[in-house]
């Protein structure tokens, strides 16, 4: 870990979770995260729709499986801001401004659930 790499992460208020991943929509498109935290998303975004500095409204979150699954996004209200575009890795960086009490659920029992599978395979 680069010594800047290892400021930020001291800096953060949530932990990053890499697995389960969400999906969560934004007028009426849906996107993958590549990781998550209460604090905001990273996002795969193909198509560089997402520019940086947009204020955006999340209304669906649903977790991976139940998406495969065919699971519709559950009704949020989240607010964020896109922080940066990383068009490198074709995805972007979002920071939550808002969670409604229905996304903090999802959220934490999806990282609930997180925790209980991985204690169980260890």
């Amino acid at each position: 870990m680069k010594h800047s790499e290892a400021m930020i992460a001291e800096r953060r208020a949530h932990t990053r979770i890499e697995w389960p991943q969400l999906y969560i929509r934004v007028a009426e498109h849906v996107y993958r995260t590549t990781e998550w935290s209460y604090g905001g998303f990273v996002l795969e975004d193909e198509l560089g729709n997402l520019a940086p500095g947009a204020l955006l409204r999340i209304d669906g979150l649903v977790a991976e499986e139940g998406y495969r699954h065919g699971h519709a996004p559950e009704v949020v209200d989240i607010r964020a801001r896109v922080l940066r575009a990383i068009p490198e890795q074709s995805s972007a960086a979002l920071t939550c401004l808002k969670l409604d009490d229905d996304a903090y659920r999802i959220l934490h029992a999806i990282e609930d659930g997180a925790l209980s599978i991985a204690a169980n395979q260890a």
